[in-house]
C-alpha cells in the first residue's frame, strides 16, 4: 500500500526498520504503526490507554478503527496463507499489476 502511494521498497523497509526515526511519515502514522505492531504481536495487551494516547495526538475513532481493522485483516490473511501453504513470492508485483 505504501508503495502504491509512491514510496520505494527501500523507503518502506527503512520505515519498518526504524519507525520513529523516519522522516517519511508523520507522528500520527508512526503511532498507528506502533499500534499495528502491538496488535500483531500482543493483541491482548492493547489497552484503553493506547487508544486514548492516539486520540490525544489527533487520531479520530474512525482512523483508529480502520488501523485495527486493516491490521486484523492482514494478520488473518497471513495466517491463512501460512496455514494453507499459499505461495507469496512476487506478491508485491502481483498487487502492482492489479492497479
Amino acid at each position: 500500500m505504501a508503495m502504491a502511494q509512491g514510496l520505494t521498497q527501500q523507503q518502506v523497509q527503512g520505515i519498518l526498520e526504524n519507525i520513529d526515526g523516519s522522516g517519511l511519515i508523520d507522528a500520527k502514522t508512526k503511532q498507528l504503526l506502533h499500534l499495528a505492531e502491538k496488535i500483531t504481536r500482543h493483541a491482548y495487551k492493547v489497552t484503553p490507554e493506547d487508544m486514548d494516547a492516539l486520540r490525544a495526538i489527533g487520531c479520530t475513532d474512525e482512523a483508529i478503527f480502520e488501523a485495527v481493522a486493516v491490521t486484523a485483516l492482514f494478520n488473518f490473511m497471513d495466517r491463512m496463507a501460512d496455514a494453507l501453504g499459499a505461495p507469496v513470492e512476487n506478491l508485491q508485483q502481483m498487487v502492482a499489476g492489479m492497479q
